[in-house]
């Protein structure tokens, strides 16, 4: 859902940011690419890391020089948000009276009550852990994505006014007749972590071969 073409314009130069009353930019080119970028993804420099880029693979300018860097280009867009302390606008819209619960506090919970929170609605997203992230905390090695990386970017959609309630299992330490109660809607991004065993012989059958998601 991402308008690539679009922040790719931006940070080509062939769009310009608006202009302010003064004839000069309202913002820098790398701001308002990300600003593009961010209607649909609110995770670009978590994302510019791990995305396997198979887009890049099949892109038809292997067949000219190489391919658009497109990875690339969302790693520095979110990189550049972190450091210049970027954050989102708050909605323009009137708040809808509407309460919605997540379940799910990883990529798919965040990113919907990103959205949820741009539209007017009030968000709640509950976790069973101590940290919100998912897969992304929980599944992805630090090296490969650093934490305050990781927290800068959540952290911008919690500013949005989104609520957490943590350290909270749903069936154990609340119920869903609790839930629905409370919320007219609920997202579950429960998420479907399975690991992956080692490709040999009987590797299912000893202790000490784990998957990399044994502990979550």
């Amino acid at each position: 859902g991402e308008d690539i073409r679009g922040y790719l314009s931006i940070m080509r130069g062939t769009e310009k940011p608006p202009a302010g009353a003064d004839g000069k930019p309202v913002m820098p080119a790398p701001e308002y690419a990300w600003r593009r970028l961010t209607e649909a993804n609110p995770f670009p420099s978590v994302m510019g890391r791990v995305c396997p880029a198979p887009c890049e693979t099949g892109c038809n300018r292997n067949e000219v020089e190489d391919h658009v860097g497109i990875n690339s280009v969302e790693h520095y867009l979110g990189e550049y948000a972190i450091a210049n302390k970027l954050k989102f606008n708050k909605p323009a819209v009137a708040s809808s009276g509407k309460k919605v619960a997540i379940l799910g506090g990883g990529p798919a919970g965040l990113s919907c009550a990103y959205q949820l929170a741009l539209k007017g609605h009030k968000v709640t997203i509950f976790d069973e852990h101590e940290f919100l992230g998912g897969m992304m905390r929980y599944g992805i090695p630090g090296f490969r994505t650093p934490r305050d990386v990781l927290d800068a970017e959540i952290q911008r959609i919690l500013d949005l006014g989104v609520k957490t309630r943590l350290k909270t299992r749903v069936g154990a330490d609340i119920t869903m007749e609790q839930i629905r109660k409370e919320f007219q809607a609920v997202f579950l991004g429960l998420g479907a972590q399975a690991g992956r065993a080692l490709p040999v012989a009987d590797a299912d059958n000893v202790s000490n071969v784990v998957t990399a998601t044994s502990s979550l």
